[in-house]
């Protein structure tokens, strides 16, 4: 009888593809029907995510049992009201309420420093409510918006991952994520920028009847895209400043090869924060 090595998860590129397969059509039905079940996806993925977040930083503390579950569960709230007001500026109020409310439970049974738990709270909180406060339009640009935000990511990720392992070369961040490359950061981000370009292109806002934020021309919007593109994988490299800190591989299990859901949103999460930026400004 021969011994056998126990089986590891399965990262692989066929498992991610299936994960994708079974998770995206999902997800982009809920952003096509927008309203009340966008809001209560949002609200979920905030609960989720901080809760891997308040997990991971607080890898080697011994919080209060119910912290937690009080954590998570005001990140729902927080979510599922700012989507209800339909303005992001309530999720950042909403979210500084809340952690006050944390703060002050943990304090009374004596748990451990809570500033990075916080700060995670705010920061994915305020970004899914910029999120819920864009596709709050019920119109057909709401939609767009959301969509635009959502592939100009996708499209970064697979266009880097791509370009790293095809042409390599030197490394962008060893000590914070060692696979990434210079070659995956400038494929990524000239992929968003097509991608941006495509979306924002006469023919197809004529044909979808939309307009981009601010009216930018398809050039410009590329150049938008460009940016966010390099934007999205600063905030991918953010989490994993995180995760290597603390010692933490993934930030959870939920997606089959992608690990937890902070894993497959932290790009989009600080995208989310300029491309609302602009609309808010470019009206």
């Amino acid at each position: 009888m021969t011994d056998t090595a126990p089986k590891q998860p399965d990262s692989s590129l066929k498992t991610r593809l299936r994960s994708a397969a079974v998770f995206g059509p999902a997800v982009l039905l809920v952003v096509y029907l927008g309203g009340w079940p966008f809001i209560l996806m949002m609200a979920a993925a905030a609960a989720i995510a901080v809760d891997e977040w308040a997990k991971m930083v607080l890898t080697d503390q011994k919080p209060p049992a119910f912290l937690l579950r009080l954590t998570m569960v005001l990140a729902g709230v927080a979510a599922l009201a700012a989507g209800m007001l339909q303005n992001p500026l309530s999720g950042l109020w909403l979210a500084l309420a809340f952690c006050f409310l944390i703060f002050c439970y943990n304090f009374s049974q004596k748990g451990p420093s809570l500033r990075r738990v916080l700060g995670g709270f705010v920061y994915i909180v305020v970004s899914i409510a910029i999120m819920t406060w864009l596709r709050a339009d019920t119109s057909v640009h709401g939609l767009y918006n959301v969509a635009t935000l959502l592939l100009v990511v996708w499209g970064s990720d697979v266009f880097a991952y791509f370009a790293g392992r095809t042409l390599g070369g030197p490394k962008l961040a060893p000590n914070i994520s060692p696979k990434k490359t210079w070659s995956g950061f400038l494929g990524g981000a000239l992929g968003a920028g097509v991608i941006a370009a495509g979306l924002g292109h006469p023919a197809f806002i004529s044909w979808v009847d939309v307009d981009t934020i601010g009216g930018m021309e398809f050039m410009t919007y590329g150049i938008v895209g460009f940016v966010l593109g390099m934007v999205g994988q600063g905030g991918d490299l953010l989490v994993s400043h995180f995760k290597r800190k603390h010692g933490v591989k993934d930030t959870g299990t939920l997606i089959p090869g992608h690990g937890g859901l902070l894993d497959r949103i932290d790009a989009l999460l600080l995208v989310a924060y300029v491309f609302g930026l602009i609309a808010m400004v470019g009206g």
